[in-house]
């Protein structure tokens, strides 16, 4: 015994068994890109890729891009839900803290559908270019026509809105407003918060529809967006194929009714090679 504890410790340091360093919190599945209809680009790091098969996994700091399409995304933590509807450009990242994680989801254009989990150990924080709304569990629709104006509007449970730092929206701006159910809250640029009674009660967009049936986004859209943000054409991004869900998180969809299913002998997730 003691000659063979010899051997091993006359081994080069490179030559001597090294425990597997763990993975890094960056690289692990946070969401994924559970149901598409028509075109959906990925951006990971500052790769951009055509969806062409789901499921797919999504990491902290990703971006997502509703071209001529519409995606479902399911967060792995606590099963909450986006519809991103055609014309949408959003990022999405999540962070451990002491009792659980903080997750963002930046809306920088477009329409996303949302239904969060009401969760104890985690916090959600929706924001757009013009505010910001911290939930724990509620379901509604956020509107971003521009980087000067965003709507929130409340189907269920309540919100915690404030404009964002640079908004200008007077004094009172970052006391926040609370909104709530059947509440649509306007945040524009330079002025005061405003809340209103919603003159309808946002339905979630369909995704398994066909790509023909799906409303056109805005013809300038793209120009809409800071040209660092901004997705290229459809045409010149590469297509990535399907990411097994994280293991023990099976990607369902969060209604009866949806085609998603549950994704079976999941394997660890690992980023798409993108070129």
């Amino acid at each position: 015994m003691n000659v063979l504890l010899s051997i091993v410790l006359a081994l080069p340091v490179a030559l001597q068994p090294q425990a597997a360093a763990p993975p890094s919190a960056e690289a692990q599945p946070v969401a994924a890109v559970t149901q598409v209809s028509g075109e959906v680009l990925v951006r990971h790091g500052q790769a951009w890729a055509l969806v062409d098969k789901v499921p797919m996994n999504l990491v902290s700091g990703d971006t997502v891009t509703t071209d001529r399409g519409r995606a479902e995304v399911h967060f792995l933590a606590d099963d909450s839900t986006l519809v991103l509807d055609v014309g949408t450009h959003l990022s999405i990242s999540e962070t451990p803290t002491r009792t659980g994680w903080l997750r963002r989801v930046e809306i920088f254009l477009g329409d996303v559908w949302f239904h969060m989990q009401h969760s104890l150990k985690g916090n959600t924080e929706l924001a757009t270019p013009t505010a910001v709304g911290g939930l724990r569990g509620t379901q509604g629709l956020i509107h971003v026509e521009n980087e000067n104006q965003s709507n929130f509007t409340l189907s269920e449970g309540e919100l915690e809105i404030a404009q964002v730092a640079g908004a200008g929206g007077g004094p009172d701006a970052a006391k926040g407003i609370s909104l709530h159910a059947g509440e649509t809250l306007q945040a524009s640029r330079n002025k005061p918060l405003h809340v209103s009674k919603a003159a309808a009660l946002p339905a979630r967009p369909a995704v398994n529809v066909p790509a023909n049936q799906l409303p056109k986004p805005r013809a300038n859209w793209r120009e809409l967006m800071s040209k660092d943000r901004r997705p290229p054409a459809v045409s010149r991004a590469p297509a990535v194929s399907s990411r097994p869900a994280a293991p023990g998180k099976a990607a369902t969809p969060a209604k009866p009714g949806q085609t998603t299913k549950p994704v079976k002998n999941a394997q660890q997730h690992k980023p798409p090679s993108l070129r």
